[in-house]
Formats: structure tokens, sequence, C-alpha cells
């Protein structure tokens, strides 16, 4: 979505048009990566008292539209504070993402009227249905680049395997290799080969077998001391691993801070979240809504 210069049947606060003489609009976006997704922070700038006691009286809202024409994706968040901050998956943008802000007013609005009009509009007052737009600030276009760490993607440190020991009825972890080695009960693991072949099936095998191993060893590595966590560095698994906390998280694998971390947490975003996508699959093949809360 463009904003393109548009004429409205009543006043609206613009930088392209003349319809109040005094006021301004404007709005600070700034993008930083959280984890592999984004976080968006708006701060928004509005000088017309007007618009202001609108948005305070709760009738009408910031609005902020983003769009991305490659994905198809498209959505709106709705505020009436100043800041704000709106948590993006990687998962459904991809090139340029359009970011627009408007003040829109949430509920009809009888006789609106400011001390801000330009002299033309000077005792007239307006009726607002509710969603028209009462200002439009400055678009931003942003290019989102797909910067996904290797560890997203599952065979690239993670091994999945059949446990040769056919009394083992759970699925077992071994990280002394160069690989995270997931060792499945035999019945399982044939289950996991001919799921494996389902592409729609691969965020539910994540959530059933990665999440918990890395989750495993996160932990495994905090109980460890700094020196014996380093003794690692020769496997691949690990060496992905620490770029991946360190460039995604910010968080230095061989640091005391590390031992802060939350691994539940941690193991879901380093994967990409796949257990969101597992509820959609699961729902969708059971004909099932989500969204329910009973």
């Amino acid at each position: 979505m463009e904003i393109k210069y548009k004429l409205y049947p009543y006043p609206v606060l613009s930088g392209y048009s003349d319809d109040y003489k005094d006021g301004q609009f404007d709005v600070s976006i700034d993008i930083s990566r959280d984890g592999y997704d984004l976080k968006i922070s708006f701060q928004a700038a509005l000088t017309c008292q007007s618009l202001l006691d609108l948005i305070q009286n709760e009738k009408a809202k910031y609005v902020y539209h983003l769009e991305c024409a490659q994905t198809g994706f498209r959505t709106v968040s709705q505020t009436n504070k100043v800041t704000e901050t709106y948590i993006l998956s990687s998962k459904q943008v991809n090139g340029k993402l359009q970011i627009c802000p408007f003040v829109a007013a949430i509920q009809d609005i009888t006789g609106y009227s400011s001390a801000d009009f330009h002299n033309d509009y000077s005792g007239i007052s307006f009726d607002i249905e509710a969603g028209c737009v009462l200002a439009v600030g400055k678009m931003v276009t942003v290019d989102i680049s797909k910067d996904i760490d290797d560890l997203a993607n599952t065979p690239s440190i993670f091994s999945i395997t059949r446990n040769a020991d056919a009394t083992c009825k759970q699925m077992l972890v071994d990280y002394s290799g160069r690989k995270i080695l997931i060792k499945l009960p035999l019945d399982d693991y044939y289950s996991y080969k001919q799921l494996g072949n389902m592409p729609q099936a691969q965020s539910i095998l994540n959530s059933l077998t990665v999440i918990p191993a890395l989750t495993y060893v996160l932990e495994e590595l905090r109980a460890q001391s700094i020196d014996e966590r380093s003794e690692n560095a020769d496997t691949l698994w690990y060496r992905t691993l620490s770029k991946a906390l360190l460039t995604q998280f910010g968080c230095n694998i061989e640091s005391e801070n590390y031992n802060s971390q939350n691994f539940m947490e941690l193991a879901q975003k380093l994967i990409n979240n796949p257990i969101s996508d597992a509820f959609k699959m699961l729902t969708s093949s059971f004909g099932i809504s989500g969204g329910d809360d009973e």
C-alpha cells in the first residue's frame, strides 16, 4: 500500500495538504532484530490538540498499516499510545515492507471541528465515520533480507536416527559428536521417516524432536563451566549454535550471561518458532477453528 495524494470530503492533517494551518503528524520507526523476528518500534509525534483529544477520548487511534507485496502479508496495528512495539515474524515478510502511519477514527464522530483547520473551514464541523483517516504520516519502506542462520534448517546440526537398543522406549539425545544425535525408538523412528517426506509436517516434527533436544543441550551447557563448554568448539553443532546465539540474540555462550537465559523459550526462537505452525497444521488437518476461548 502506497500513500498517494488524496482529496477527502473533510480536513485531513498531512504533509501534502493545507487542510490544517497548524499541527503536524510524524512517526519515527525503528526496526531491529528480535532473534529471527523483527521488532518494530513506533514513536508518534502529533501536535494537533483536537486530534490528541480524540485519541485521549478513545474516538481515534494511531494506526500502522504494514504490507509486504512479495509475500501478500498485510496487517494493521492500532494503539492509543505514543510509543508502540510490534513483533513481526520473519516468516511473514521478504523483500520490501511498507509501513504507513495514520490517525483514524475508531467510532463515528459527530460535529468534529478544530481550531487548527485552514481558514477555509473556519466555523465548519464534520461528521466522521468510524474507520476514516484523520491524519496521514510519511510512508516508510524497509528492505527485509532473509538472513536466517542454518540452525533453523534441521539437518544442519541435528541427526535423527533409530536407537539400537530395542528395549528403550524414550527419545534420547547425544551431543558428544559432530552433530546433535536424536535417537528415537524403532517404531517412532519409522513414523518419523514417513512423516519426514511431508513438508507440511516439518513444524510438527521439529516441535516433537528438535525443540526438546535443543532445550536439553542448552540446559546441559549451562551446567558446565565456561572452560568445559569451549571443549565442544571442534563440533559443528557447537560452532553453529554459538554463532546463532551471538548474532541473532546477542548471547555469548561462553559467558556468565548465558546462564540467565530461558532455554525453553530460546530453543523455540532458535528453530524459528515451529510450535505455532504445528498447531495451525493440526487444527487445519482436523477441521478445527483456531482462536476459540472457552
